[in-house]
This record gives structure tokens, sequence and C-alpha cells, in this order.
């Protein structure tokens, strides 16, 4: 290996998911004509990129919860709304662990 260069490295793992899952999952993959290892990948990328997100909005509000900007209009019409209509508002996220929520 020469300076500036990298390995990607991969870890093989196995897991277990109820029929009803694996079935849709692989419907899914079909339709998006991936193998599954790609469609697996993805799919837990986008995952955390999305918990990510919603990590960054909850802080966000916390903060400002905290330390309140008066009357900021932007923070006052967002939390009114409680970004209901957000596209992941219906999916339930895990709790984070407790060592990251800051307590």
């Amino acid at each position: 290996m020469t300076a500036g260069h990298t390995i990607d490295v991969t870890k093989k793992t196995a897991i277990s998911l109820p029929d009803d899952l694996f079935r849709d999952i692989e419907r899914a993959r079909k339709r998006s004509k991936k193998d599954r290892s790609t469609w697996i990948q993805e799919a837990a990328a986008d995952y955390l990129k999305r918990k990510t997100m919603q990590e960054k909005i909850d802080a966000y509000f916390d903060g400002y919860r905290r330390i309140p900007d008066g009357d900021d209009p932007d923070f006052i019409a967002m939390e009114k709304a409680g970004l209901e209509d957000a596209p992941w508002a219906d999916e339930e996220w895990p709790e984070a662990p407790q060592d990251a929520k800051g307590n």
C-alpha cells in the first residue's frame, strides 16, 4: 500500500430477520435490481443518515427550549407544527444510548 491510498474493509455478518421483513426486503431489492449486500448497505446507511438528522433536529429544539431566542418566528412556527409533516414523523426511532443523551 502506498501513501494516500486506503483499502476498503468489509465485514461479513449473519442476521436473523422475521419472514415477512425478509420477503419485503427481497421484493424491494429485486425491484431495485441490486444484490442483497448492496441493498442492505444502502438501507443501513440511509437509516443512519436520517437518524443523525433527527438527532440534530432534536438537539436544535432542546437548545432553544433551554435558552429560548425570544420571539424567533421560524422557531415558533416549527415548534408549533411539531414537525408533524416531516417525512420521518411516522417512523419509530430507537432510544439513544444513555451515554449519548448528555445526562
